[in-house]
């Protein structure tokens, strides 16, 4: 295949450029030389020669040092001409700088290493060496060396660059600038007439503020609208003479620069300053103050934006600095009814504060910043000045006065009324003064010690009043109350002081003076001596007396009990009582029943108090501030008992919340029936306590009730409960109820066919558990609850009674155990059974039977006629 493709080639290849080549007089030459599908070895050998039209001249070879002419020799020990190998197949033929006799055709030959001749050994190319015509001048004009200039300013060089070259050329111009030891590119007019910035100034050229002008006679400008910082430096222009070759490429053939000018730009931080024109004042209130800011070191192209500010000390950048007023770019004063700023001139900025008080009394100065616009958008801030503080006094004479605080009434003991005066005496330079209170209170500890100041109330300068999260509830119920009686004095009462009220008062005294813009100051500030109000205490005492009003000996009789309190040393008490029995066969308090309550704010509640349809029976109710009635309605044999009252007493803290002063029990009073209530007893047996599993488990619920004369007049709730041995479920609910209706209530996990109960006879109820299981078995009881009908013909709930444990133990038959799987397993071989049979005749009838059909046909036995 690659003999194939020898076989199709055109041979060898020497290529030079197309020509012709122009080259300017004194500058190097190059002229590039390579060959290509050729044969022998790699390193190829190159000959050049020049061709007059009179004489043929060998230049310089590769294969043989002396292969050039006697005058070429010189030139190619001095270095003047040589041949640079770039590879195996290409070179370039160098001059230092052409001359004028070099012009000519210069031919590239290559010796042949080729089996067969075949392509071309030798290419040419025309050399023309043209006289310098490019010349680079700075603008006569305009011409600038060095010089210093503002930022912001604008920056225009000129540069001349032409050429009187006699073929046709084009000209690129390049404006550079060398800072220290780097030189870059701003902006260039290329070969091919674009307009290209460098790296770091397309921005500015895309924005405006960089182009370049060309006018006439070659002249090219530098045009900078708004001069930088970073602007300083040595301008250089730089002129490139480009001439096509191969066709549409363009070759430099010459370049020339020249330097124009070095600009220094001078920051206007260096050059603004802020000044205020005049010293400190001292002014009267209700004065104007006239102030001027100067600002200089600014001129041109840029914007300066004002403001005045405002600090009452001299330091700077204090936390209480305030802005007055400020003049923007766009030239807009935010001025307010009484601080106007205006430009008076060209530098100079006024501020005019009007109606001016005391609260104006401090250090007044002046920021100036300086804005250059680069763009339309873009704004920069070049600079900023800040003047020197001007010291502005406004004289106003400080009120005076004292404060005396009286007590006009000290409490001696908890639950007093206490009043407490504060007057302010001596009045003098306040006619246009506001005087507010505020109370203050150091509570003392039991040893008698004050500690910090709390605040009670606030009067701000409206008069409104602010009072302490502690107080507010008491203000709120009348208990604390504050007034101004007169124009100097205010009064704080207390209507019952506390234990928490002990400790030092004073008062503190405000003077406050209104402000331009209704605002307000205070002036001053004067706390009047404590006075210290302090009693001792003792510890609390509570006794109670239970009272039976109506005393009851029947049933269905309403029971009545008075608890009467009566308390030592407590402020101001509110109370809560709790109405407790013990019924009869306990004694002990722990064991009590709570029945009803009434909270400190009149709230009845029902504690233990659960007997259905007897909701309303107990009423508990406050008749006196210091007594409470309990009543018991339709009383029951149920109802015995020991009856007595629980009071505790509470007091308010000094969270606004209640703390319990002290609690105590009354005596009992009993509720006992002339006639005793009737006695039973609850027994549960079942004449078969042990069965096997299936079989039914019966259980009878016997009552023996005595002392009733007509056997209707009772009726019977009967519970039936299981526990499960080692059952981890300690709650008991029973597993079947009939109420005294008759009504039968089930567990919710039971089912109705499962179980069943019947009543027997009058006193004597059956449980019957269907297709007993091992989970059946366990310890039963059953609870009873009689009713009994009064003599007011009311039926009355008795106490429940429940009976003794009766074990059930539920066992598994031999016989039983086995039945059920040898029934199981007798019924799965018949059916076994059966399927093989039915596929035996199947597989005989449909498949074995056509094989041997088949097979007697073809045997068939020979008929004895044949023999």
């Amino acid at each position: 295949m690659l003999q194939e493709i020898e076989g199709l080639s055109s041979g060898r290849i020497v290529k030079v450029p197309a020509g012709p080549l122009y080259r300017v007089l004194g500058t190097p030459v190059n002229i590039p030389c390579n060959v290509s599908d050729y044969q022998g070895p790699p390193e190829q050998n190159f000959d050049w020669y020049l061709y007059h039209p009179s004489q043929q001249l060998k230049i310089i070879s590769t294969l043989e040092p002396e292969f050039s002419d006697a005058e070429y020799k010189e030139k190619i020990r001095k270095k003047e001409i040589w041949v640079k190998r770039l590879s195996d197949s290409s070179v370039e033929l160098h001059f230092k700088g052409a001359q004028l006799e070099d012009d000519g055709t210069y031919q590239c030959q290559t010796p042949s290493t080729d089996e067969n001749s075949s392509g071309n050994y030798e290419a040419s190319v025309i050399l023309k060496v043209i006289p310098d015509g490019l010349s680079v001048l700075p603008g006569k004009s305009r011409s600038v060396k060095s010089a210093n200039y503002t930022e912001g300013k604008p920056l225009e060089l000129q540069c001349v660059a032409t050429t009187t070259s006699s073929v046709s050329t084009h000209l690129s111009v390049t404006w550079k600038l060398k800072k220290n030891s780097t030189v870059e590119d701003i902006l260039s007019f290329t070969e091919d007439n674009r307009f290209q910035p460098g790296g770091s100034y397309k921005n500015r050229y895309q924005s405006g503020d960089i182009r370049m002008g060309m006018e006439k006679n070659g002249i090219f400008k530098l045009i900078i609208a708004h001069l930088r910082p970073e602007d300083d430096g040595v301008y250089s222009c730089v002129a490139a003479e480009w001439v096509k070759e191969d066709g549409s490429n363009w070759k430099k053939i010459q370049e020339k620069n020249t330097d124009i000018a070095t600009i220094k730009v001078q920051q206007l931080a260096q050059t603004l300053k802020a000044s205020t024109i005049g010293g400190n004042l001292t002014l009267n209130k209700g004065d104007e103050i006239n102030l001027l800011c100067s600002v200089t070191g600014v001129e041109g192209m840029v914007t300066v934006e004002v403001s005045w500010y405002f600090r009452t000390s001299p330091a700077i950048d204090t936390p209480n600095e305030k802005a007055l007023v400020h003049l923007n770019l766009a030239g807009v004063v935010n001025n307010s009814d009484f601080v106007t700023l205006s430009r008076v001139s060209g530098s100079d900025y006024r501020l005019r504060v009007q109606q001016i008080d005391e609260t104006d009394s401090g250090y007044y100065y002046c920021v100036a910043s300086v804005w250059i616009q680069y763009t339309s958008e873009m704004w920069h801030k070049a600079a900023e000045g800040r003047s020197n503080p001007v010291g502005v006094t406004v004289g106003l004479l400080d009120p005076t006065y004292t404060v005396q605080l009286n007590s006009m009434k000290a409490p001696s003991s908890s639950g007093e009324s206490a009043e407490l005066e504060c007057r302010v005496l001596d009045l003098q330079n306040a006619d246009d003064a506001k005087l507010t209170v505020t109370w203050y209170f150091n509570p003392k500890g039991q040893d008698g010690v004050a500690k910090v100041s709390v605040p009670i109330a606030t009067m701000d300068q409206d008069w409104t009043l602010k009072l302490d999260n502690k107080y507010k509830g008491r203000a709120e119920k009348g208990e604390i109350i504050f007034l101004k009686p007169e124009l100097h004095a205010f009064k704080f009462q207390m209507q019952h002081a506390l234990v928490s009220d002990r400790g030092e008062y004073f008062c503190n005294i405000s003077a406050w003076f209104k402000q331009r813009g209704d605002a307000w100051l205070k002036k001053e500030e004067i706390s009047s001596l404590a006075i210290d109000i302090f009693w001792k205490t003792e510890d609390p005492s509570l006794s109670i007396t239970a009272t039976e009003e109506k005393p009851v000996s029947t049933r269905g009789n309403t029971f009545e009990m008075t608890c009467s309190v009566s308390a030592e040393h407590i402020e101001v008490p509110h109370y809560s009582v709790v109405i407790a029995m013990n019924e009869p066969a306990f004694t002990d308090t722990k064991d009590s029943k709570k029945l009803i309550s009434l909270t400190r704010d009149s709230v009845v509640k029902l504690e233990r108090w659960d007997v259905k349809d007897r909701s309303e029976d107990v009423v508990l109710e406050k008749v006196g501030g210091k007594e409470f009635r309990f009543r018991l309605y339709r009383t029951q044999f149920s109802d015995e008992g020991s009856y007595y009252c629980i009071v505790q007493a509470w007091v308010p803290d000094t969270n606004g919340g209640w703390s319990e002063a002290i609690a105590n029990s009354s005596n009992s009073v009993a509720v006992a029936f002339k006639t005793a209530a009737p006695r039973f007893n609850v027994t549960l047996h079942s004449e078969k306590a042990h069965v096997y599993q299936g079989e039914t488990v019966e259980m009878n619920c016997t009552v023996d009730l005595s002392e009733i004369p007509n056997n209707s007049d009772v009726l019977y709730e009967v519970e039936w409960f299981l526990i499960r041995p080692f059952s981890s479920n300690t709650t008991q609910s029973p597993l079947v109820s009939v109420d005294q209706r008759s009504v039968v209530t089930h567990q919710k996990n039971i089912s109705t066919s499962d179980i069943s109960v019947e009543r027997v006879s009058l006193h004597e109820f059956r449980l019957r558990v269907h297709c007993s299981e091992r989970h059946v078995a366990g310890n039963y009881f059953c609870k009873v609850t009689p009713w009994i009908k009064s003599e007011t013909g009311m039926w009355q709930k008795m106490p429940p009674q429940q009976s003794d444990l009766l074990a059930i133990r539920v066992d598994v038959s031999v016989l039983e155990s086995f039945k059920m799987p040898l029934i199981y397993g007798i019924g799965s071989a018949l059916l076994i059974g059966l399927l093989a049979c039915a596929i035996g005749q199947c597989a005989s009838r449909f498949c074995s039977g056509e094989k041997i059909a088949q097979r007697y046909e073809q045997h068939r036995l020979i008929s004895m006629g044949t023999d």
